[in-house]
């Protein structure tokens, strides 16, 4: 079995709920080179977020993981070029909204692991008020979610499809009132706090 580390779940979760994999071709003339470079492929994984707290949790989730030095963009994106890197994440799972899995490395380890994936998962798409709740389009990943929180005890409701006209039906994971605070303190989530106020990227950027 593949087996990870509890910041590398987390960054997964992140990116299962706000990342985005990007292959793009471009022809133009190198300087360096001296020639004319045609379709030249390159690729990025993009993780976007108004959340300064977030998107600092992220970059030093990439220092520890990987010894990659993130810069947050003006964009409030964080981008990661570097192949290697892109190459074991994207073995792990697709990312796009709904291409993304819960990678075996994480259904198949401990609770440790799984709160992780579900803290960066939950930090990206869920909310939290009187109910803690999950959204997503992505049925099937979502789903299991909703089976690593069987595997934490953590009673929910997994509901929809919700149906919205010209948009994609949607789904929602709801936990339990009686769960909330064992969900908070057992989650520990980052940017989806009680009390938090989210004012976005207001500081200056690297």
């Amino acid at each position: 079995m593949n087996i990870i580390s509890r910041e590398f779940a987390e960054i997964i979760g992140l990116l299962c709920a706000e990342g985005c994999h990007i292959v793009s071709f471009s022809s133009y003339w190198s300087k360096s080179e001296r020639r004319y470079r045609k379709n030249d492929r390159s690729e990025r994984i993009e993780f976007y977020n108004k959340d300064y707290d977030l998107l600092l949790n992220y970059k030093q989730l990439l220092l520890k993981e990987f010894n990659y030095h993130a810069r947050i963009t003006k964009h409030n994106k964080i981008n990661i070029g570097t192949k290697s890197i892109i190459n074991k994440i994207i073995e792990q799972t697709k990312l796009g909204n709904m291409k993304w899995r819960v990678p075996k490395s994480i259904i198949n380890y401990n609770n440790n692991i799984k709160i992780s994936f579900i803290r960066g998962y939950f930090d990206g798409d869920g909310t939290v008020s009187n109910r803690i709740r999950f959204f997503s389009t992505n049925k099937k990943g979502l789903i299991q979610v909703s089976n690593l929180l069987d595997c934490l005890k953590i009673k929910h409701t997994f509901q929809g499809p919700i149906i919205k006209e010209n948009r994609k039906p949607a789904y929602i994971i709801q936990v339990s009132e009686k769960e909330r605070e064992r969900f908070l303190k057992l989650i520990k989530p980052i940017s989806k706090r009680p009390g938090k106020i989210f004012a976005g990227v207001s500081r200056e950027i690297n």
